[in-house]
């Protein structure tokens, strides 16, 4: 069977693609990636194809539909390619971030006292503000500057350094990586099986890809003996468990640039992921925006 064939699939029918002024851009078009630059690159990290072929056929052993395992591998390798190799940044941590961190903890706490520091041409100075109508008016005033601060284009808009570009399978959090791996391995099983739901055996299929192409659990000595290798239900238990963290918001998102208004003409060669303290102090807000208008209801 042809090895490029689940490739060719996959471009035939999970591409990405957005409309941005009346032009159609596609953003995972596997494709073109360097096949030699890909094996290369897989040696080079100690992703092995024996390995692959070896775990993966232990644990696909109950469909009616076979798998070529040599187009499966090329598959893998490029998705892994794609997913973990692109460059990414972080998004910064931004003016609409302080704010919104500020504005929480204004609602939530109230303010007695605001200690600040100052500090011109090297000269550093604490400042206090004791007085409880001028910290009144400060409160009042930052709370009212809400609606003009933060609005669903200042939600869209963020900057990044770009000086802090690397290799995404760099970056902090490699739990939204191996999501990103997995649902597009997902997609891809649906597809060619053309099903609705994943049966079990495959979610532990998907998972054993995932982790022989991240080398947990499968390096050379566990091989022979099985110590530490995750069992069949412990992969499908980490299979289940990423999906219901990405459903509940868990997982740092992945965007393209024209997701989050940094696109003028064309999109950015890397991808933005959102910075960790800002998902944090975010969540935070709207979880209390929800809390007050529930118990304005009533």
């Amino acid at each position: 069977m042809e090895e490029m064939e689940y490739v060719k699939y996959y471009c035939d029918h999970l591409l990405d693609k957005a409309i941005i002024d009346k032009e159609e851009y596609v953003f995972n078009d596997i494709s073109l990636i360097d096949d030699w630059l890909a094996e290369t690159n897989a040696e080079k990290l100690g992703i092995k194809k024996d390995v692959f072929v070896d775990e993966v056929s232990k644990r696909y052993n109950s469909h009616t539909k076979p798998l070529n395992y040599d187009a499966l591998w090329k598959l893998g390798l490029y998705l892994y390619h794609y997913i973990y190799l692109f460059p990414v940044t972080y998004t910064e941590y931004g003016m609409v971030d302080e704010y919104i961190e500020l504005f929480t903890f204004i609602a939530k706490n109230g303010l007695n006292k605001i200690q600040f520091y100052a500090s011109n041409n090297g000269k550093n100075k604490t400042v206090t503000i004791n007085n409880e109508k001028l910290v009144d008016m400060i409160a009042t005033y930052i709370i009212n500057e809400h609606n003009k601060l933060i609005t669903e284009d200042s939600l869209k808009n963020f900057d990044f350094d770009i000086s802090k570009i690397k290799a995404s399978k760099d970056v902090d959090n490699t739990t939204t990586l191996k999501y990103a791996f997995i649902q597009e391995l997902t997609s891809f099983f649906l597809k060619w099986f053309n099903i609705d739901k994943l049966t079990t055996p495959m979610k532990i299929v998907i998972m054993t890809i995932v982790m022989v192409f991240n080398k947990e659990s499968f390096n050379k000595k566990e091989r022979s003996t099985e110590v530490n290798r995750d069992s069949d239900d412990t992969l499908d238990m980490k299979y289940n468990r990423l999906m219901s963290d990405a459903k509940k918001d868990r997982l740092i998102k992945i965007m393209h640039s024209h997701e989050v208004g940094l696109l003028e003409k064309d999109p950015m060669p890397f991808t933005i992921m959102m910075n960790p303290k800002t998902i944090k102090i975010r969540s935070e807000y709207f979880e209390m925006l929800k809390k007050y208008r529930k118990e304005k209801e009533k």
